[in-house]
């Protein structure tokens, strides 16, 4: 095996005899040499020994080949998390040196793909403590000057840890780290968007009796697409719960208020960050969402945005701006535009319960309530709120439907069911499902009521009107 390994790397080396003193370096022997055997070993998944021809080759020819920046961090990295374990500090400090220059020499000998390298790079000066907090940040926003938006889960969660790094060592101010929190919600929604689209495409092929089914490709492609969107939205989760701490209505009044509105008024970036963040709802003690959307600064806000860029997001704060104002009408125009063209399921089922809701509660039209609140649910199907919803509306309406006390009171029994199936899909809604389970037990008729009218436990009955749900009777 030696002897053929020296045959096969004499004749590389012969081959390549004019290139010797560039890409092969001045010892083209050794350097193919060396490139066979670590390959070789990483084929085998010999890790632990693949460092030494790495370096060999790394060290005399790194040009030769593109493998050896795209396996060296993964080589290295191995002989930190070794030198880690065994408590060696200066050899962990010596290969972590080595990890970040190995991102460097990328670009120099493999141009290309610069803003991945950098994100890379970024990630693990701040996986290894190298670097300030400001030389990181600054390497991960280069990244994105150059590359664009559509970067990877990690980059945006890098991003927005260092720059609420940033903020604790009060280099970042307030402002500061909102207009990062900006840029991280801005960038994720722009892959989760591409994503969306790939998965409703490819969801409902596969749905499709008519086709035929997805293809091997295409089933791991729908796979990868889910698992990227789970990513995305837990690193968008992440940062949530990160500036919900920060981005107090106080605070944020601070920023966005009539003078800087004055100065910012035509920023289409300056309008959408200010609307999404004085939108965006945070918990409250009472466990209920709100946002800081009373401001008399967000009405302009949401004009100003609407005027020079109609998009969804404009179209959402219009929405909640003529709610706010009684105009409910105009408001489901508003928050129908935003949820027809959303391309985020999660978003679009907000937008249609929402419609739903001023339905229910400020036009009073039932039907209509209903059928947003089913639009709503076809969107998101693992969420429990738009059923909570749904039994509210049951439950207004109460009389509407049947003849006698027990078929007018049957939309409580759909309510409940309604709320039951709640809790089954969406645990995190159980607290508020139970309170109206518990309210709505006591308007079902009582069982002597039930018997006198000719029905007894266990029956079944279909209530119409616009409703439509058959309940089985059940008497506490």
């Amino acid at each position: 095996m030696r002897k053929l390994l020296w045959i096969i790397v004499a004749t590389l080396g012969f081959s390549y005899v004019g290139q010797a003193q560039s890409k092969y370096g001045t010892d083209s022997v050794r350097c193919h040499e060396n490139l066979i055997i670590y390959n070789d070993q990483i084929k085998n998944k010999e890790i632990d020994t693949a460092i030494v021809a790495w370096k060999v080759v790394y060290e005399i020819c790194p040009q030769s080949s593109k493998n050896n920046f795209v396996y060296g961090p993964k080589l290295v990295k191995h002989q930190i998390k070794k030198a880690k374990k065994a408590k060696d500090s200066v050899t962990m400090n010596k290969y972590i040196d080595l990890l970040l220059e190995v991102y460097d020499n990328r670009l120099v000998y493999f141009p290309g793909k610069e803003d991945y390298v950098l994100g890379l790079k970024a990630l693990d000066m701040m996986k290894y403590r190298r670097g300030t907090n400001q030389e990181i940040y600054d390497i991960f926003t280069k990244a994105l000057e150059i590359g664009g938006q559509e970067q990877g889960a990690a980059f945006y969660n890098g991003l927005f840890g260092v720059s609420a790094r940033l903020f604790n060592e009060k280099v970042f101010s307030v402002a500061d780290v909102f207009d990062a929190y900006g840029i991280v919600v801005e960038g994720i929604e722009v892959n989760n968007n591409i994503l969306n689209a790939t998965i409703t495409k490819l969801s409902a092929q596969s749905e499709d009796t008519t086709s035929a089914n997805l293809t091997a490709k295409e089933q791991k492609l729908l796979a990868k697409s889910k698992r990227e969107l789970a990513r995305y939205e837990s690193v968008e989760s992440n940062a949530n719960k990160i500036i919900g701490k920060i981005a107090t209505c106080k605070r944020l009044y601070t920023i966005y208020n009539e003078e800087t509105f004055e100065e910012h008024k035509t920023d289409v970036v300056w309008l959408k960050r200010a609307s999404k963040m004085l939108l965006k709802e945070r918990e409250n003690e009472e466990g209920e969402d709100e946002d800081c959307t009373e401001t008399p600064v967000f009405f302009k806000i949401a004009e100003a945005l609407y005027a020079i860029e109609p998009s969804i997001d404009a179209a959402r704060a219009m929405g909640k701006l003529a709610y706010k104002n009684g105009e409910f009408s105009k408001a489901v125009g508003y928050f129908t535009e935003a949820g027809s063209k959303e391309v985020d399921p999660k978003k679009a089922a907000k937008d249609y319960l929402t419609i739903g809701g001023i339905y229910a509660t400020k036009l009073g039209n039932l039907p209509k309530a209903k059928s947003n609140i089913m639009v709503s649910i076809s969107k998101r199907r693992d969420w429990g709120q738009p059923y909570i919803l749904l039994a509210q509306v049951y439950a207004l309406a109460d009389g509407k439907c049947g003849t006698n006390v027990v078929e007018k009171k049957a939309v409580y029994w759909a309510a409940i069911d309604k709320l039951n199936y709640a809790k089954s899909i969406d645990p995190s809604v159980s607290k508020k499902a139970n309170k109206y389970i518990a309210i709505y037990k006591g308007q079902i008729p009582g069982k002597g009521i039930a018997f006198e009218l000719g029905y007894v436990e266990g029956d079944k009955y279909t209530i119409g009107c616009w409703i439509n749900e058959t309940i089985t009777m059940t008497f506490y």
